[in-house]
């Protein structure tokens, strides 16, 4: 009997050795993979995030705050601090707050920190990490106050500062279609946001080609108040509005790696100047392509043709994809412009 009781003794004693508060975090921010991503322009926004503890630290506090180090440690002098809760604080809930801004200022927090950063001057990318940490129960029998501070908080929040801009797309190709333009942009980061701004290329000579003194200010130029509302237009934007357009904007997004971006309810036979831009998961935007201009054109191929003339489009897998559903319908239009050939 004694092997059994010894074995259940050591089992009590590595169950009671890992007692000990513990913390969890919420946030109110957006957060995948429980990062939450700001752009330059949110630095001093304040994010939320609420906690929830069980258990207290021994002979010491649990300290909330944030780091760019390993969480599980005491809170170093470059830290924020944002909540200590000593031994007599029976509180089992609450809410922090900070700004990117104060973890930036933290960070100069003693003579050899370095070179404090704000919002203005901090030029790359940097990650902070919320952190609960306390002393823990430990020991043979779990009840000794260990003398350095473990991680008790979850799950691994991180908020990560990103002022940088995606870099400038490229516009590869153009593929003119019927009332519209697929266009293929270039350069796009993962998770981010491709955005098409098209616009109709102002006819040289005429009130709207932008050249005259007043250009731009006319009833057609896209600056009264109804400007932008038609044919689902969104007012000029962005430096279409300055480089020879007029009209309304058509703007598309569109996610990246999800293929061209498609823009319709073009005009055929009219040229429209296109101009590409990224939005990165922050929220940055990156400057705009080199512009390039498109014209969308009636679309009346061979199949169309056949199809108009009393031919029957049969669906399958894929259009003439191959097999004998392919030649068939390769084969009939064959016939059909022999009979038109024989006819003329």
């Amino acid at each position: 009997m004694r092997l059994p009781f010894i074995g259940l003794l050591l089992f009590a004693s590595t169950a009671v050795a890992q007692t000990g508060p513990t913390v969890v975090f919420t946030s109110s921010s957006t957060a995948t993979n429980n990062t939450v991503t700001v752009p330059k322009s949110e630095c001093g926004q304040e994010r939320r995030f609420s906690w929830q503890r069980s258990g207290s630290a021994c002979e010491d506090s649990i300290y909330l705050y944030v780091t760019t180090g390993t969480c599980g440690t005491r809170p170093a002098s470059t830290d924020l601090v944002l909540a200590s809760l000593d031994t007599a604080n029976t509180a089992t809930n609450g809410v922090v707050t900070f700004t990117v801004g104060e973890a930036l200022a933290a960070r100069g927090g003693n003579s050899d920190a370095g070179t404090v950063t704000t919002c203005d001057t901090q030029d790359t990318e940097i990650s902070f990490k919320l952190c609960a940490s306390a002393r823990r129960l430990g020991g043979s029998l779990g009840l000794d106050c260990q003398e350095t501070f473990s991680n008790v908080g979850s799950p691994p929040f991180v908020v990560k500062y990103d002022p940088q801009p995606p870099a400038t797309p490229s516009i590869a190709k153009v593929i003119a279609r019927d009332s519209a333009l697929s266009v293929q942009v270039d350069g796009a980061e993962a998770n981010s946001t491709v955005v098409v701004e098209a616009a109709r290329v102002a006819t040289a000579g005429s009130d709207d080609a932008g050249t005259d003194a007043d250009a731009g200010t006319d009833t057609d130029a896209g600056t009264d108040v109804d400007a932008g509302t038609e044919d689902g237009g969104q007012g000029l934007v962005g430096a279409l509005a300055l480089e020879g357009t007029t009209g309304p904007v058509t703007r598309v997004t569109k996610a990246s790696g999800e293929g061209n971006v498609v823009v319709n309810g073009l005009t055929n036979g009219v040229t429209y100047r296109l101009q590409a831009t990224i939005i990165d998961a922050a929220g940055n935007v990156s400057t705009g392509s080199t512009q390039v201009d498109a014209t969308p054109v009636k679309s009346n191929g061979l199949f169309d043709a056949y199809v108009e003339d009393g031919g029957q489009e049969r669906g399958g897998c894929a259009a003439t994809g191959g097999g004998i559903a392919g030649g068939a319908v390769l084969a009939a239009l064959g016939i059909w412009l022999s009979s038109r050939r024989k006819v003329s």
